[in-house]
């Protein structure tokens, strides 16, 4: 009888392939379902941009608040207010929507001379709206 106990307990009970399948799977999916939550976390800016000072008519009429534009809809003059956007770049957005349309924000990087880091500073002020 003490050989039997013995002999039962050194026994080690084999995980099946079935089983290390099922566990490698699970802990693969576990991983994947982390990495998507934390990147969704850090890509969302949950900063509120900093407000823009307009000037309207008089040097002494100073507004300041949230400044929101359509690139697909927006004046020159209205362009020209974002941070980065001079003449310029305000006339080659409105080149560019006058061939075609601004489906999402990003599409602003298609404009040349805009790229992927001034596309960033302008992303709080940007909204396209459908048409």
């Amino acid at each position: 009888m003490e050989n039997s106990a013995k002999h039962h307990n050194s026994q080690n009970t084999p995980i099946s392939a079935r089983q290390l399948k099922f566990i490698l799977t699970i802990s693969v999916t576990a991983v994947l379902f982390g990495l998507v939550l934390l990147i969704q976390t850090y890509s969302r800016s949950s900063e509120i941009p900093p407000p823009l000072e307009v000037s309207i008519a008089e040097p002494e009429q100073l507004f300041r608040g949230l400044f929101i534009v359509d690139p697909n809809s927006s004046p020159a003059d209205s362009l020209e207010l974002l941070p980065g956007i001079g003449p310029v770049l305000a006339d080659r957005i409105i080149a560019y929507r006058e061939n075609q349309r601004f489906e999402t924000e990003i599409d602003l990087i298609n404009v040349n001379g805009i790229g992927p880091r001034l596309f960033e500073r302008l992303r709080p002020y940007l909204k396209v709206h459908p048409q």
